[in-house]
């Protein structure tokens, strides 16, 4: 840190050397435009970003003459509507110092003249502290016998050279809920266990315990667990065909007396039209046996920033998109889920990509994703496709486990006839290096990923994949674009058929010798059920089984 205060101060000085003198003749050419009000000029940065070391920002600016102080805010978004801090300094650079880790800051100064408070306009800029180093992960997961209503019990590790001093209950998705936040007594140290008391029912909390001994403050959490708290059952509200299910789902996504995980059951044929909005509490959309109901969405789902969702459901809908460049979800917020699963869905017109991540070192985690007897097909077709499933949150994704089976991929350039405006990848880990357990199993894939790679996890060491019962009829790339270090892979009894150009030894399968044509019954048309009820597919199950005659 003492280096990064010497480089900054260095920076300073030739600076201002090199061009006070500069300032000085502009002031002549440009102060016309602000004499009737007085306006100072706009500071100037000495470099075209910020520096940034550990969970510091460094801050250098030209001197601006007649100035008496510098106003610095630190903004958590690029509107500069959610301030984080703000400083006043006389001097031409900051070092902001201990603040939150790998979080993205929108970075402003301006002027200030104290004799008739005259300001500069805002000068602006953003840099992304690092990821903090690695965590003592001492706290424990909260089980669910130690949850009540009002109070939890929080357990952690005792150990002599991570001690625990106090401890944090807060609402992982509230900001009017009361926190929790107080030391630990001898007796609670000792036994390495704690008990806090006045919770709200039915809610999320992010809980920590602190070593605040440390001298720095984003060091003294160790790992942080959530849990919510008991609370009424969750109902099921029926949906009839002709009911408005945007404004239902819209106002109880903000009514607090709408339990978490409210089940909407939908009319067996029935259709709705919806916006989808920003969720901040789990639900479960359930279509009726029979004919699937109908979803026309115009938009794309987000998680609210910071909140914790036990888990999504959607089972037994076909959903479609009415919008160009559309996903079925597309975040760039922070956020957790416990779990997503999808069952018995069908996927139309999601032209750009189906479930997409932004917003760097925006935090998303999910505990577990399943997606069943689900088929996604005449997609894609847009000129800037993010892939199936793209996580691109600059290394902040944390898919613990995802798991896809029974289900089909098919047709991907919807609306053309140019198969490389096709959907990028199956699964794109983008750079997060949280390990990951993904698995495809039983799966077909036909005219879809076209030259493309299907699976790509670079940095995320110690992940798991399992390719197996997987029928590939399509001109797709390498099955794996890359993969970290010390991963393990499990191919076992794939099929390819002649369409697959790279034949079956990448994925450790076995040729057909057949083209997909021959292969199924009326593939162009949708139908993929096996001809060939003697066909190695058909015999040992493999590929998705509904197609299996």
């Amino acid at each position: 840190m003492k280096n990064l205060k010497r480089s900054i101060y260095i920076l300073s000085f030739f600076s201002m050397i090199l061009l006070g003198g500069i300032l000085n003749s502009c002031q002549e050419d440009n102060t016309a435009s602000y004499n009737e009000v007085g306006d100072l000029f706009q500071p100037k940065f000495v470099l075209t970003a910020p520096l940034v070391k550990s969970n510091s920002i460094a801050l250098v600016w030209y001197k601006v003459n007649d100035a008496d102080s510098y106003t610095v805010e630190l903004h958590l978004d690029n509107y500069y509507t959610s301030l984080f801090k703000s400083y006043t300094v006389t001097d031409t650079q900051i070092l902001m110092d201990d603040i939150p880790y790998k979080t993205q800051f929108y970075i402003r100064v301006r002027a200030n003249k104290t004799e008739g408070q005259f300001t500069s306009r805002w000068s602006n800029t953003s840099a992304l502290t690092e990821a903090r180093p690695v965590i003592v992960e001492i706290l424990q997961p909260v089980q669910k016998v130690n949850i009540t209503e009002t109070d939890v019990t929080v357990n952690w590790i005792i150990d002599a050279a991570n001690p625990a001093d106090s401890i944090s209950v807060v609402p992982a998705s509230s900001k009017t809920l009361p926190s929790f936040g107080r030391k630990l007594t001898a007796e609670e140290i000792n036994l390495g266990q704690a008990k806090v008391v006045g919770l709200e029912k039915s809610t999320a909390y992010n809980v920590n315990v602190y070593d605040n001994k440390k001298p720095r403050v984003y060091d003294r959490p160790y790992n942080q667990v959530t849990f919510r708290s008991s609370g009424p059952s969750a109902g099921q509200i029926l949906i009839k065909n002709g009911d408005d299910l945007d404004k239902i789902l819209r106002d109880n996504n903000s009514n607090a007396a709408i339990p978490e995980g409210t089940e909407y059951f939908l009319e067996a044929g029935s259709l709705f039209k919806i916006t989808p909005f920003t969720i901040s509490k789990g639900f479960r959309l359930v279509g009726g046996a029979g004919e699937r109901p109908q979803i026309e969405m115009n938009g794309n789902w987000d998680i609210a920033e910071g909140a914790y969702l036990s888990a999504l459901a959607f089972e037994n809908i076909r959903f479609y998109q009415t919008i160009d460049a559309s996903y079925f979800f597309n975040s760039g917020r922070a956020w957790t889920i416990g779990e997503v699963t999808f069952y018995n869905c069908v996927f139309n017109y999601f032209k750009r990509g189906f479930w997409r991540h932004q917003g760097n070192g925006k935090y998303k985690e999910v505990g577990e994703f399943r997606m069943e007897y689900c088929t996604l097909q005449d997609v894609g077709g847009h000129s800037g496709p993010y892939g199936t499933f793209a996580l691109g949150s600059a290394g902040a994704d944390n898919f613990k486990k995802a798991v896809f089976s029974n289900c089909t991929f098919m047709k991907d350039y919807y609306g053309t006839t140019n198969n490389t405006l096709n959907f990028k990848n199956l699964f794109d880990y983008g750079t997060s290096a949280y390990p990951i357990y993904l698995e495809y199993n039983n799966i077909t894939i036909y005219d879809y990923a076209y030259n493309r790679a299907l699976i790509n996890i670079p940095n995320a060491v110690g992940s798991t994949l399992i390719f197996k019962n997987v029928v590939l009829a399509s001109p797709c790339g390498k099955v794996i674009q890359a993969i970290a270090a010390g991963c393990t892979t499990s191919y076992n009894n794939n099929y390819t058929t002649t369409d697959y150009l790279l034949g079956p030894t990448s994925i450790q399968g076995t040729a057909l010798g057949i083209s997909a044509a021959n292969l199924f019954v009326n593939p162009t048309a949708g139908n993929l059920t096996i001809k060939d009820p003697n066909s190695p597919v058909a015999i040992t199950k493999s590929g998705d089984r509904r197609w299996i005659p």
